[in-house]
């Protein structure tokens, strides 16, 4: 009898144990991502480094789901970014949970990416292939997601016959100071066959003005070529892209406008010219090989009292399915005095810089 009896709770704790599982379902992934890179004026000097990313950086992250019932599920994500060669953490990466239903959409809370990551990004190519280094000078946009929203709270629609939207508002968390740091993003996308476009919208104000609002200061270029952290009164960027596939080539533009005003330097507390950058990108992808691919793009800047062009390529070479290899070239000329900064570098004493890197990237 006893043993029946301890062989129907064992059953029975199977079953539960069994039915849990199957109804949360938790996965750990992941990035490391590798190489070596020469530029030729840093500061007026060669560089010759180990990089860290510079493509996707590197990062892991836990992710999972809970079934609810009815369509609905409880989603969370935690990812940590980290540099391979020094092994330094970094919080850009995204931190959340929330709820998401097949018919309403999906809604977030926590550290999260923007709408202009999320429906204007993938057209720009630092957005997708091109990765860090192929971001627009200083990252003006946030093309390539270089800071998150704090204390943010997002929602994204499903598809309606190929066209989804998005809204998320970041707190200040300041008390009697609710504008204070505080930020609103709106974003909108439309797929359809070899057609695909976006357009997102981020508004700030006072960014960098708290330690514990929507976002940190931004680096942004002063009048004389010097290069400093920036909090903001008014921040707005609004981007537009579009693609289009033909067989094996995909095909993008991207334009992006990102006004700064009521600018203070945030380390010597001086005021500063308010800044707008105007990105005009046209890139393109071609899948050579189901190994090998070939990526481009040229991109102009207009600010109110300089300019940047800024071209560049990567091949990438796919060793298996998780692990492959890359090499790519960067080249940027700025005008009137403005500092030349390939992202992720420090400026160059002139007006031109260029990276030449090759790395390796492992998936798990």
């Amino acid at each position: 009898m006893n043993s029946t009896i301890h062989g129907s709770i064992a059953g029975a704790s199977l079953a539960i144990l069994s039915t849990t599982c199957a109804a949360q379902a938790v996965s750990l992934y992941g990035e490391l991502d590798t190489g070596l890179a020469y530029v030729n004026n840093v500061n007026g000097h060669a560089q010759y480094r180990a990089t860290s990313g510079l493509i996707d950086g590197s990062y892991w992250g836990l992710q999972g789901t809970e079934e609810l019932g009815g369509g609905a599920k409880a989603v969370f994500r935690l990812e940590r970014g980290f540099s391979v060669t020094s092994g330094e953490g970094f919080n850009d990466h995204p931190a959340y949970v929330g709820l998401q239903s097949d018919a309403f959409g999906t809604l977030t809370l926590g550290h999260q990416y923007d709408l202009v990551h999320d429906y204007f990004a993938p057209f720009a190519l630092t957005g997708g292939t091109g990765g860090t280094a192929f971001a627009h000078p200083f990252d003006n946009d946030n093309a390539n997601n270089t800071y998150l929203a704090s204390n943010s709270v997002k929602y994204a629609s499903p598809s309606f016959g190929g066209f989804s939207l998005g809204g998320m508002y970041a707190f200040s968390n300041e008390a009697g100071a609710f504008a204070n740091n505080r930020a609103y993003s709106i974003g909108a996308n439309y797929q359809g066959g070899a057609l695909s476009a976006g357009a997102a919208w981020l508004h700030v104000n006072g960014r960098g003005n708290t330690s514990g609002g929507a976002y940190d200061p931004v680096v942004l270029p002063g009048s004389t070529g010097e290069v400093f952290n920036a909090n903001v009164g008014t921040q707005n960027t609004y981007g537009v892209g579009a693609s289009y596939t033909i067989g094996d080539f995909v095909l993008a533009a991207a334009w992006s406008r990102s006004t700064y005003s009521d600018v203070v330097n945030a380390d010597a507390g001086d005021a500063a010219p308010s800044v707008g950058f105007s990105n005009y990108e046209v890139n393109g992808v071609y899948q050579l090989t189901p190994a090998i691919s070939f990526a481009g793009m040229y991109t102009y800047t207009k600010a109110s009292t300089a300019h940047w062009h800024e071209g560049a390529v990567q091949m990438t070479y796919a060793l298996s399915k998780r692990t492959d290899t890359y090499v790519e070239a960067v080249y940027q000329h700025a005008s009137s005095g403005a500092p030349a900064v390939i992202n992720t570098n420090d400026p160059s004493s002139s007006g031109n810089q260029l990276l030449i890197g090759a790395g390796i990237r492992h998936h798990f």
